[in-house]
């Protein structure tokens, strides 16, 4: 009921696709829409990042990211969600002439036209810099964060292939954007190690994508303690991408038992076939979490998005109203 990482180009449905399709003339391929998940047997996060290509050709007009936004809103209103954040890269949306400006304008359009017609729900974006990206760009997407902070865009993120580009080379980026007092969260420790996570933290983030390599000794727990970070755990794709095993190897009871603060989320509705309520039920049934700790899960959640504390505190009764109905459904076995 509540996603903090959701990635737009990962989520686009399959009638989104054939509606695009046949507006642009664009081809879905033989193999439609099998190529549009993630296969089995992928190998790396490298591979599993091969699944954006499709769904980017779509997302290169004004006119269909305003769209696209407002779609997944709606279908995750449609699920009972009541509050999520959506990220998305706008340097990958230049390819036909937009500019960076005119992309984010075009999403902040789609949201709000979505939510017009979803009354009690909330929705805000991330603008994600790229690890793959030149600094000039990446320094732009930090200034289109800043130029529309009020106009529901409430971070800035670090996605990409991480174990090619390190944290280390994105220290301006982010200097410029704790400068201007963004809310930051970076991809770290899903490729890499705990390093990468120290570098995260360092760079300013104060929620960790993904982070299941933490290593949880004495002195990492204290500086994620220290800098009050929450971990947005994806498990199904970290399974896809090869950095975890099993949902077993998911290091949940682990960051549970050392009190640190973890959420759980879809990443990628299509792309890894799942949603942030599928993904719970997972975790409930691999690790028979409690109804007492489902709900904290979803108020760490909620103590750690990006919005207004008195937003957090409306948020917070939305839940208690809802979450009996919401634990009857997640605890259902199917």
């Amino acid at each position: 009921m509540i996603d903090l990482h959701l990635h737009l180009d990962g989520s686009l449905s399959i009638e989104d696709f054939k509606y695009l399709s046949k507006k642009d003339g664009i081809s879905l391929g033989e193999d439609f829409p099998k190529n549009i998940y993630v296969s089995k047997d992928c190998k790396s996060l490298e591979e599993y990042l091969e699944r954006f290509d499709l769904p980017l050709k779509f997302m290169q007009s004004k006119e269909n990211i305003e769209y696209l936004t407002a779609s997944l809103v709606k279908r995750l209103y449609k699920l009972g969600y009541i509050y999520a954040e959506i990220r998305y890269a706008p340097l990958l949306h230049l390819n036909k002439g937009l500019t960076m400006d005119e992309v984010v304008k075009a999403s902040i359009d789609g949201l709000n036209k979505g939510l017009k017609e979803c009354p009690g729900f909330d929705v805000n974006l991330i603008l994600c810099c790229m690890r793959h990206a030149d600094e000039k760009l990446n320094m732009e997407t930090v200034e289109m964060a800043n130029k529309y902070r009020n106009q529901k865009v409430c971070a800035v993120d670090l996605a990409g292939a991480e174990a090619l580009h390190p944290s280390s080379y994105y220290s301006r980026v982010f200097s410029k954007a704790k400068e201007y007092g963004l809310n930051i969260t970076i991809h770290a420790g899903e490729a890499t190690g705990s390093d990468e996570i120290m570098m995260a933290i360092d760079n300013g983030a104060i929620r960790i994508g993904h982070g299941v390599h933490l290593s949880l000794d004495k002195d990492s727990i204290k500086k994620v303690k220290d800098h009050n970070v929450c971990f947005e755990f994806c498990p199904t794709s970290n399974l896809q991408t090869k950095s975890l095993k099993d949902y077993n190897h998911v290091p949940l009871r682990d960051f549970m038992n050392n009190q640190i603060p973890v959420c759980i989320n879809a990443d990628n509705m299509t792309v890894s076939d799942v949603s942030a309520i599928s993904e719970m039920k997972q975790m409930i049934k691999t690790f028979s979490l409690t109804k007492e700790e489902v709900f904290r899960l979803y108020m760490n959640a909620i103590e750690h998005a990006f919005i207004e504390n008195s937003e957090k505190s409306l948020l917070k009764k939305k839940l208690e109203s809802v979450f009996e109905k919401y634990w009857s459904n997640l605890s259902n076995e199917e």
